[in-house]
């Protein structure tokens, strides 16, 4: 049985995606001039805001189980650039990162998005309107923290969000709730296999995990 934890963490990271990646945050600080006009431009939170409006409007307008392929292809349409998985990837493995060659940096970064956008797309069947409040937006040019509260299933929870501009706008980089952030849960998880079965064994795994959740979708998505 999953715990109130881990329940938020998953639909968490789901809405994490919900803004437009990378680097360390730095602790809460005042916003300077260059930052509020940063800010004016597009802000994490009005980011934010947008792509859950977006993503609001799709499952609203392709309701049923009829149109779940095409409401989950424009829900991943939306989410995915949201990402960045190959600063996800990297710190989902640590110092691991830098004793893999090329080619195994790439799969490695293609499996884990994969297995991302596939574990999250069937949470964000349920997002529905005002059903994330946003509390705040800490700025400290080019990093921002966004604090906001979901209400779901009669439970309600903080989400932190960790996010840094790019070329691509502001873009998701970890999720924090309850003091437990989405990537350092899975380099444990990583770490554990890696010990035990080696890299190899952790793409394998990957491979297998995609492999289910593509079947079980294919199964979700036929007719009757």
């Amino acid at each position: 049985m999953m715990t109130r934890t881990h329940t938020a963490l998953l639909f968490g990271a789901a809405l994490a995606v919900t803004i437009p990646v990378s680097p360390l945050l730095g602790g809460a600080s005042p916003v300077y001039a260059e930052e509020s006009a940063m800010a004016e431009k597009a802000s994490p939170r009005m980011e934010m805001q947008k792509t859950l409006d977006s993503l609001v409007e799709v499952v609203t307008n392709h309701p049923g189980a009829e149109n779940r392929s095409v409401r989950q292809e424009k829900m991943r349409s939306i989410i995915e650039p949201k990402f960045d998985f190959e600063e996800m990837a990297k710190r989902s493995i640590g110092v691991k990162w830098k004793s893999l060659s090329e080619g195994e940096r790439t799969e490695f970064v293609d499996l884990f998005s994969e297995l991302l956008a596939r574990t999250y797309l069937g949470r964000l069947e349920k997002v529905e309107k005002d059903m994330v409040e946003i509390r705040s937006e800490t700025l400290r040019a080019p990093r921002a923290l966004v604090r906001t509260v979901v209400s779901y299933e009669g439970d309600t929870f903080p989400l932190d969000y960790k996010l840094l501009q790019g070329e691509g706008g502001w873009r998701v980089y970890d999720v924090i709730i309850e003091n437990i952030g989405l990537i350092s849960n899975y380099r444990s998880e990583f770490a554990g296999i890696i010990r035990k079965d080696e890299f190899s064994g952790l793409l394998e795994k990957l491979r297998e995990k995609n492999a289910q959740a593509a079947a079980k979708e294919a199964v979700n998505s036929s007719p009757g």
